[in-house]
């Protein structure tokens, strides 16, 4: 049995210098706070990329259209109009 407890005791010792290394736990307020600024930076980085994929991806299909492909062109001149009149 008093290998099973010195082990404990080793573990339990572990443990305690483990959580006195860590940083102290932040307020439920302060938590909260980050959460939800990380939560905004989040939503306005992805709004940020959809809008310039979205434009990049409108630039190639005008070109594209521009060039004249037969069947791609017609197809993409007609999408390109559509979008464009809908902004």
């Amino acid at each position: 049995m008093s290998d099973i407890e010195d082990s404990l005791n080793r573990i339990s010792a572990q443990l305690t210098q483990i959580e006195k290394s860590l940083p102290p736990r932040c307020t439920w307020k302060r938590r909260l706070f980050l959460d939800l600024a990380g939560g905004v930076a989040r939503g306005v980085g992805f709004s940020i990329g959809f809008t310039v994929l979205g434009a990049l991806l409108l630039y190639v299909l005008q070109h594209i259209a521009l060039a004249n492909l037969p069947i791609i062109g017609k197809f993409l001149a007609e999408l390109v109009r559509i979008v464009e009149s809908n902004l």
